[in-house]
């Protein structure tokens, strides 16, 4: 398969997944980063879909349209633009207020590996120099060696973020790495999303975020990828 040939089954289709589709994408880091831009760009559209609507906000539209259509015709597009306007402050606020930022990261790392199936298809280690490759894609030099036994790594983004997306296969169970580069969250985080259970902690330039069923490897991974990212340098500065 050819990148034309891979583009044109990803543009028919983003979720459309073939043997042959991904032997290709994992021999061609161009292919690659265009299907995790495609991804990105589907789950940006469904989450787009998901915004919680008020209970009875259709009806207390049509109440003011019903209202102002017995006034005069300057008052009523007047009223009108306030009701839609207050309408849309309404939904905005409810978004703002109940989803803390540090909530709303989660929630994105999360989403973004269950949209990532492929990510968990069993593999051989990855050599060291695919992962630091994927790396170097988003900008990011290392400063010690790589965690052994990563099995996955995609330049993917999530959201608005720019990522390195990895997988690293563990006795109880594989672990999900996600380092965001380039974005430091103000503090670290410990959470839980339905069955999955996460850790965030601001690391090097970036953010890195591990997330699997139990949390029995985090502490040993987090150690482990200090190292990779600072080299020790940072490690007294975030623990304080």
């Amino acid at each position: 398969m050819n990148c034309l040939e891979y583009r044109r089954q990803l543009a028919a289709d983003p979720r459309r997944e073939t043997p042959e589709m991904v032997e290709h994408r994992r021999e061609c880091s161009g292919c690659a980063a265009h299907h995790a831009r495609a991804l990105g760009f589907e789950l940006q559209l469904r989450r787009s879909m998901l915004i919680a609507v008020p209970d009875g906000l259709a009806e207390r539209i049509l109440l003011a349209q019903a209202t102002v259509e017995r006034r005069d015709h300057g008052s009523q597009r007047r009223y009108l633009g306030w009701a839609m306007t207050a309408a849309v402050l309404l939904v905005v606020a409810i978004g703002v207020i109940g989803l803390s930022p540090g909530a709303a990261f989660a929630d994105a790392m999360v989403n973004h590996m269950r949209d990532e199936p492929e990510s968990f298809v069993p593999r051989l280690a990855m050599p060291e120099s695919e992962v630091l490759r994927r790396f170097a894609q988003r900008g990011v030099k290392v400063a010690g060696p790589l965690p052994p036994g990563i099995s996955y790594a995609s330049p993917c983004p999530v959201g608005s973020y720019l990522s390195v997306h990895m997988v690293m296969p563990q006795d109880d169970g594989a672990v999900t790495v996600i380092y965001i580069a380039h974005h430091r969250e103000n503090e670290r985080d410990d959470f839980r999303k339905a069955d999955v259970v996460g850790r965030s902690v601001p690391m090097g330039d970036g953010t890195l975020v591990l997330m699997a069923e139990q949390p029995t490897r985090f502490d040993a991974l987090e150690a482990a990828w200090r190292q990779t990212l600072e080299g020790g340098t940072r490690q007294v500065a975030d623990t304080q």
